[in-house]
């Protein structure tokens, strides 16, 4: 249960870090995997990313399977096609890591511990007209260069062995390059925040803040888009032919390098809305990590605003909170 919850804020809190320390890559596309999830085990008091607790598998789209339940609101997609998850791989959280909103001891996010090269945007070929990489093509280019996102989230996290699910949702905003925020329903009241300089993962449950450098932290590509950097610099994609999803075409990503924090990425993309070049166009992102767990985030009311009031990436925790810096 420790982990499980440690993992629905894994994510989170991995995205806030790369919000001030992402590199800038040219627009790409997006994939669509399994059901996917960040687990990650009790960080040591160095607070280093822990090494996934087993091998990757090699991950094949014929091996993908798609959620077997989709939220019932009308913004969710529609059900997938019974499938299962095949494959594993590493934390799926990136760099720093916090526990589920549910409760439970909380765990320090992980940092590299020192600042990462940055590394030159690959070269990324000009996609096949029809493929897959065209469509993820057409989704960066609703998010590249854009400074803003705000929506509603569904979160759901699938533990693989216990076959425990932890649910909660929230709303996010992105003020780019460097600032995002996660506040989530009560009666949750944990707080993921990066201001650019510090990610502060707020576990209320057990009275402790985590504040991690952003300079320290990993990029996670799962949620690229969000953050106008654009998906098909970190992936290579594929259709998946068997998820059933009414809104269009799902699409499985498959890192370009090597990754501890997931094998397989897909993203379930709205027809409709990629036409109209509508923010909300990408409806779920499900990460696969490398224990089989799966991570699944379903957006909904997506909005590119003009700005965002800066007060909503600064946050002081509750007076007896225990500060741990990393």
């Amino acid at each position: 249960m420790i982990r499980l919850r440690l993992a629905a804020l894994a994510l989170p809190a991995a995205l806030a870090a790369a919000a001030c320390d992402a590199p800038s890559a040219p627009v790409g596309a997006a994939p669509d995997a399994a059901p996917s999830a960040a687990a990650l085990p009790d960080p040591p008091p160095s607070a280093a990313a822990p090494p996934a607790s087993a091998p990757a598998a090699p991950a094949d789209a014929s091996a993908v399977a798609a959620d077997a339940a989709a939220p019932a609101d009308a913004g969710a997609p529609a059900e997938d096609a019974g499938r299962k998850p095949s494959v594993d791989a590493g934390d799926a959280g990136g760099a720093a890591a916090a526990r589920d909103a549910g409760g439970g001891r909380a765990e320090a996010p992980a940092a590299t511990g020192a600042s990462p090269p940055v590394a030159e945007a690959p070269f990324v070929p000009p996609p096949e007209p029809g493929s897959a990489d065209a469509v993820a093509a057409e989704v960066d280019a609703i998010f590249v260069g854009k400074k803003t996102y705000v929506a509603r989230f569904k979160q759901e996290h699938t533990q693989k062995i216990s076959g425990a699910v932890k649910k909660q949702s929230g709303a996010l905003s992105v003020q780019k390059p460097d600032r995002i925020s996660f506040r989530y329903d009560p009666p949750s009241r944990n707080r993921i925040v990066s201001d650019g300089v510090s990610l502060k993962v707020y576990v209320a449950e057990d009275r402790q803040m985590f504040v991690t450098p952003v300079k320290n932290s990993e990029y996670p590509g799962a949620l690229s888009f969000l953050m106008g950097h654009g998906l098909r610099p970190s992936f290579t994609f594929t259709f998946n032919e068997k998820a059933s999803f009414e809104g269009g075409p799902v699409l499985i990503g498959k890192p370009r390098a090597p990754t501890p924090h997931y094998e397989l990425v897909m993203f379930y993309i709205d027809k409709a809305l990629l036409a109209k070049k509508d923010p909300g166009v990408v409806r779920r992102v499900l990460i696969l990590d490398a224990q089989g767990n799966r991570n699944r985030f379903d957006f909904e009311n997506a909005s590119q605003p003009a700005s965002i009031d800066a007060a909503e990436f600064q946050f002081t925790p509750p007076p007896g909170t225990d500060v741990k810096q990393n």
